[in-house]
């Protein structure tokens, strides 16, 4: 299985907005509930909110696509509160392509990517039950920070944990 990693286009919406609800569907719907789930993705996965990060100069989004659109794709942009830092806002794949390594290469391309950028950090958040994607960044290198409260999930108080990784923790990232 040939994947490509590329930049996302218009084009690429639709399908991103599939990965995105199935992914939410299978993550985090055991956590806070089908219904949060369903509210979340309308507030904040619909068409046009696709759009803005496409449009947005400053918001990287690349995806992963095989011979099928889609099966994969990641957003970081700029932190607001650091010059070295960018904010891992999403990294989703297809739950049919989990242990495919997919999430690992566009995880590893956007560290590429934010190097390049001349940042030397990203920080994400995930919520605190999610153990699969816990589990993901800490096998690649990210560090635990501390537990927040995402005010944009309505999950009776589901915290968040924020995650860093700098490019000297590990030799294999961030190149």
């Amino acid at each position: 299985m040939d994947i490509e990693i590329r930049s996302a286009t218009p084009a690429d919406v639709d399908a991103m907005g599939r990965v995105a609800e199935r992914s939410w569907h299978a993550a985090h719907a055991p956590i806070v509930g089908t219904e949060v789930v369903e509210r979340f993705l309308d507030e904040h996965y619909d068409t046009e909110a696709f759009r803005s990060l496409i449009d947005d100069e400053t918001v990287l989004l690349d995806l992963a696509a095989t011979d099928r659109p889609a099966v994969g794709f990641v957003v970081a942009s700029p932190s607001e509160g650091s010059s070295a830092t960018f904010d891992l806002g999403r990294l989703y794949v297809d739950p049919d392509r989990w242990e495919a390594g997919i999430g690992r290469r566009l995880l590893e391309h956007m560290e590429r990517v934010v190097r390049r950028r001349g940042r030397t950090r990203i920080e994400l958040g995930v919520m605190a039950e999610n153990d699969r994607a816990i589990g993901f960044y800490e096998a690649a290198g990210y560090d635990r920070i501390h537990a927040f409260d995402d005010g944009r999930i309505d999950a009776r108080g589901t915290p968040t944990r924020k995650t860093s990784r700098d490019p000297g923790d590990r030799s294999d990232g961030f190149d």
